[in-house]
């Protein structure tokens, strides 16, 4: 006959011996997570800094003064003030012009004009050692008139047909080698334009304003 183990009153369990205490270890960590709101370590200040660079501006700008104050001292006291008449407004200088005379680059170009106007009668001339292209304006100074191959001497005679024309003549050797040539304009018989030129391709060329 077999009899049930003996009764046992709840909460009762067999002693556990306690481990012994190492007072050199580490304390035991804690299991619970650590507060995310702990204050962090304060931040290092400027201040040293910026009070550095104040000390160093406030040094430059006080020998700055102090050199402006021993220049001022050595000129031997104060500048004498000079007080303008209220009453008086001051002169205001007048600029000055200056007359420049005209230059001339080209001197084969005369616009003086001759005042002679409509109805002048006038001469083309070119002489010189030909073969010659020759260009010149027509009667009424505006349309151009050209002959190749031209030999010399060469005159033409033409009226103005305007009261202001530009008379023009231009003669261009065509080669055969060296030699020189001329031309020359007149207005009523009188000579307003004369040009040379010499070489192989040698150009001249007569200009005259008529007004």
């Amino acid at each position: 006959m077999t009899y049930p183990p003996p009764y046992e009153q709840p909460g009762s369990h067999p002693t556990q011996p306690v481990p012994p205490h190492n007072p050199s270890s580490s304390p035991p960590t804690s299991p619970y997570p650590a507060y995310l709101g702990a204050p962090t370590p304060p931040r290092r200040s400027n201040g040293p800094i910026l009070a550095v660079v104040i000390a160093l501006a406030v040094v430059l700008l006080g020998g700055t003064v102090t050199a402006g104050v021993l220049l001022v001292n050595s000129g031997g006291g104060d500048p004498d003030t000079v007080v303008a008449d209220p009453t008086r407004d001051p002169e205001t200088p007048r600029a000055q012009r200056t007359s420049v005379a005209p230059t001339s680059t080209d001197d084969d170009y005369d616009d003086s004009g001759s005042g002679d106007g409509a109805g002048a009668k006038v001469v083309y001339e070119v002489t010189g050692d030909g073969p010659v292209s020759i260009v010149f304006l027509k009667e009424d100074g505006v349309t151009p008139e050209r002959a190749s191959g031209t030999d010399l001497p060469w005159r033409k005679e033409l009226t103005l047909s305007d009261d202001a024309a530009l008379v023009t003549v231009t003669a261009i050797r065509s080669g055969g080698g060296e030699g020189s040539i001329q031309c020359r304009i007149t207005v009523d018989g009188e000579e307003v334009s004369k040009k040379s030129a010499s070489g192989t391709f040698a150009t001249a060329t007569c200009t005259k304003l008529i007004l």
